[in-house]
């Protein structure tokens, strides 16, 4: 008997990956968590029956979240957190960055992290022996609200905003982010699919600028298993850049290592498509 895993998004389109085997169902406290091994995408994260990474295409997603942001501006050389990213991408991709005094990834649920480091070695390798990390599981709202540390970099790798992620896409929520920033820092929020929400990514803009970021520029990639095939990301800046230029803060043999980022995409990233750039019109740009 053949296993098929479909995900609607919307009810009439999605994805539908033909799968080997499942290799771990569980419910922690907060979600249901499940491990598929599919055909083409290699092994698949899912959180409450939704793709949150596959072996095949997380460099995609992963990589653009994060070298962005540490490739424009000054060398990053102090903190960066990370919240949600449970599955240890963002991490291996900060990890990367010697100039780094430390890492702290916030999330909430600590099941997503040893589900993570059991079954998707490649993509948490950096979870464990890293003596720069801190993981800290706790409400990532909670956390950036309390804590006393100031982050060159912040990393919101969230899920969608249903149910308990709801309140990561708030104007409430970006403005502790916005002190918990060092002077000169940088932002970067997962900001979903061009494809379907685009009154999302408005919401973002919207609330980054209410929180006080000076400049949001939005940015966006393929990633094959997200919605539409084409996602998103926002980045806010405390202090604007008069022009957004390509710094090489990566050392070369960590750029080697890459599977999708180079630094000749910025700032080609940044430019959008004509649809999406009149969705976000408004008065703030």
């Amino acid at each position: 008997m053949e296993l098929w895993f479909t995900e609607k998004h919307t009810p009439a389109a999605g994805i539908t990956l033909k799968c080997k085997k499942t290799l771990f169902s569980g419910r922690s406290e907060i979600q249901q968590i499940d491990v598929v091994e599919t055909e083409d995408f290699g092994r698949m994260l899912l959180l409450d029956g939704l793709v949150m990474t596959t072996e095949r295409d997380e460099s995609f997603y992963h990589e653009m979240l994060v070298h962005p942001a540490m490739n424009v501006g000054s060398m990053p050389q102090g903190q960066a957190l990370v919240i949600g990213g449970g599955d240890g991408g963002a991490v291996r991709e900060l990890a990367r960055y010697p100039s780094l005094e430390g890492i702290v990834l916030c999330e909430i649920d600590p099941m997503v992290v040893e589900v993570s480091q059991r079954y998707l070695p490649g993509i948490s390798c950096a979870l464990s022996g890293n003596e720069r990390l801190e993981i800290i599981y706790k409400d990532g709202v909670e956390y950036v609200g309390q804590t006393s540390q100031r982050f060159d970099r912040i990393f919101v790798d969230s899920s969608d905003p249903i149910g308990a992620a709801e309140v990561l896409f708030t104007a409430g929520f970006y403005s502790r982010c916005y002190s918990a920033l060092s002077e000169n820092g940088i932002m970067v929020v997962q900001s979903e699919s061009p494809v379907y929400h685009l009154s999302i990514m408005k919401q973002i803009k919207q609330a980054l600028y209410q929180a006080g970021f000076s400049r949001v520029l939005f940015y966006t990639g393929p990633v094959p298993t997200y919605p539409g095939g084409y996602w998103s990301w926002a980045l806010a800046l405390k202090e604007d850049m008069k022009e957004i230029v390509a710094q090489q803060n990566l050392p070369p043999e960590q750029k080697q290592k890459l599977n999708f980022f180079t630094l000749e995409m910025i700032p080609g990233c940044f430019v959008l498509p004509a649809f999406v750039k009149r969705a976000l019109v408004s008065r703030q740009t």
